[in-house]
Formats: C-alpha cells, structure tokens, sequence
C-alpha cells in the first residue's frame, strides 16, 4: 500500500517519503519538512489515532487517515484525533490525488493568512486606549474596568467580546517588556483576537491560535500572559484559560466567599507545544469575577501578598456598586497615580 501510494503521488507531481511503523513517523516529522501526512489507522506498533493526537500539539500537519472500516464510530475518532480527512479502502487514485491537493492549498491558504496578520500587524499604527472597550461599549457584558498604565502606552491590555447572544469572552493579557514600543504587540494581541475569538472556538484552542500566530512575530524572548473568560450568562457556566497570568478571584453572592480560582499555564508566543490551564466551574447570578495583572499584586510587596490582600479587598467589594466596587479595591491595594508597572482590573458581575 505504501508504494503504491508513493507511486501515485509521485506521478502526480509530489514528493514523498514513508515510514513502516509509528515510530519511523516519528522520526519523520522529526527531522523532515512534512506538509502532509497519510496515515493507516492500524500499524504494526499502534494506533494512528494515538500518533495524530500526539503531534497534533506541537506539529501544523494536516493527517487524512486511510482505513479499510467505513463505520461511522471509527470516522468520528479519526476526526476527534485531529485528522482531517477520512478516505476508505479500496483506493481510489484520483480521489486520493484530489483530496491530497485540497488540504495542501488548505494549508497554504491557510500560511498566507498567518503572513498577512504578521504584515498588518507591523503596519498597525492606531491608538491603543482605543483598542479596549468601555462599560457603556458593551452594557449586556456586566462589567467595570480600571487601568493604569506606567507610560502612555504599555503591555496592560483587556477587551470584552460577545461571541453569541448571552456569552462573552472576557481577556485581560500582560505583554512582557514596559517601554512605549510594547504597545504595539498589545494592538497585535488585539488584531489576533478579532480574527479568532468566536463561538467556534472553545476558549483554550483561541489561546492556541494566539500563540501559533504571536510567535510568528514577537522578538526574541518575548511573550504575553493570558488570563481567557468564557461566560455563558444563560447556562451559569464559565470557561477560564490561564496562560501564565495571575488567576481569576470569584466573590460568591450567596456566601459572599472570595476565593482564589488557582491555574497555571504556559507563555503565550515562546513554545510551539503550549500548554494551558482549562478550568469549566458553574457560576451563580450576582457572583463578581476580578480580572488582573501582575501590577496589581506586586506593588509595594510579593505577590503573594499582594495576592493575599486583593482577595479581601475582593471580598469587602461585594456591597458597593460595581463603580463603586472597583475604585474600592484600588483604594485598598494602595495602587499610586503613577504605578512603575501597568494595572489592569476588571470586575465582571455574572
């Protein structure tokens, strides 16, 4: 089956290289520059299901699967996988060239869009306050937000975006680095996100597009952390993604509890593989989810301090309004006019 497909392909114009086993694919993407990839989904030493998952993280390689079992169960695993085809034994070559030829101009199409984000992002000069929205933006969103920023421009960044009727995303980022030029990675993060926040997407695959596409173009050793809030204000669900960000507070309006909502997870912009904090919890109507950057917590003190004193200013909010509760806590972190690092907090009332 191999030689015949190579054969195939070959005569069509492609060049190619195969493996026996899982293991000699390994190797393959390894060290070779692989578009595409054809996969059986039972080898010798496993699975190909196993295979797709595992370089789906760290790989950009479209895999159509080959299988003599045209049931319907199998075709949904290889498409769970991440494959992103399913062709069925016996072959046929014209449809095995066709459908190799559709996924690599997918996949071109797919760089090209990846070059001009990169390409509009550098000529990107517009203003970044006006980048964020405002309460009065969004009045369904529920929420309040208050930024300092060390310069006139800085990494601090946020935005709210309905997705569908009654859900939004919330963002609060942080991009490493405090000089005016930063600003202009926080206005890339913001370009990225009106292309890829959608209900489409689950939360955690936005934060990996986010990262395939900034690290395509933030210098060397530069990064951004992410704090990614999905609220469902119809099912009281929220989706929190974490990516090296300070994690989110939740105030209870029925105990009035404030308590720390812990995640870790990687960098966004410094490794292809990242891995992030996911974390799904039921919400009720009233509860305030406090939004933040680092800024916040390590003024005047570690953050773990500072962390542990935003959590009762957090908590002594919950009886203001939501004006109110914010410019209260900002009181009680003792945040200064003119902090040396960017602070960003929002209150979101579910």
């Amino acid at each position: 089956m191999v030689t015949l497909l190579e054969l195939l392909l070959r005569s069509a114009g492609f060049e190619t290289v195969s493996a026996q086993n899982l293991a000699g694919a390994d190797d393959l993407v390894r060290t070779r520059p692989v578009s595409l990839i054809l996969l059986d989904v039972n080898l010798p030493d496993g699975i190909g299901f196993d295979f797709c998952r595992r370089i789906g993280a760290s790989n950009d390689i479209p895999v159509l699967f080959i299988s003599a079992s045209d049931d319907i169960p199998t075709k949904l695993k290889g498409f769970a996988a991440g494959g992103v085809d399913y062709i069925t034994k016996p072959l046929t070559g014209a449809e095995v060239i066709a459908r190799v030829r559709t996924h690599l101009r997918l996949r071109a199409a797919n760089e090209a869009l990846s070059e001009l984000h990169a390409d509009r992002i550098g000529r990107l000069a517009s203003s970044q306050q006006s980048l964020m929205p405002l309460p009065e933006d969004f009045a369904e969103a529920s929420f309040q937000v208050h930024m300092r920023q060390a310069l006139h421009a800085g990494g601090d960044f946020y935005d709210v975006i309905p997705v569908a009727t009654n859900i939004f995303d919330y963002i609060v980022a942080d991009a490493s680095g405090h000089d005016l030029g930063v600003s202009l990675w926080t206005a890339s993060f913001k370009t990225l996100l009106a292309e890829y926040a959608s209900i489409l997407y689950a939360p955690q695959d936005i934060c990996r597009m986010l990262n395939k596409s900034l690290r395509r173009i933030l210098p060397a050793a530069s990064y951004f952390t992410a704090l990614y809030a999905r609220l469902n204000r119809s099912s009281n669900k929220l989706v929190l993604v974490n990516a090296g960000h300070p994690s989110v507070i939740i105030v209870e309006a029925k105990s009035g509890e404030a308590r720390l909502l812990y995640q870790e997870g990687d960098l966004v912009g410094i490794f292809a593989d990242a891995s992030f904090g996911v974390m799904e919890i039921p919400v009720s109507r009233g509860d305030l989810l406090f939004l933040y950057s680092d800024g916040l917590v390590e003024a005047g003190g570690s953050r773990e301090e500072g962390t542990v004193r935003l959590v009762e200013a957090c908590r002594a909010s919950a009886g203001f309004s939501s004006c109110d509760a914010v410019a209260s806590v900002i009181t009680a972190m003792s945040v200064k006019e003119d902090p040396e690092d960017d602070i960003v907090l929002m209150m979101v009332v579910v």
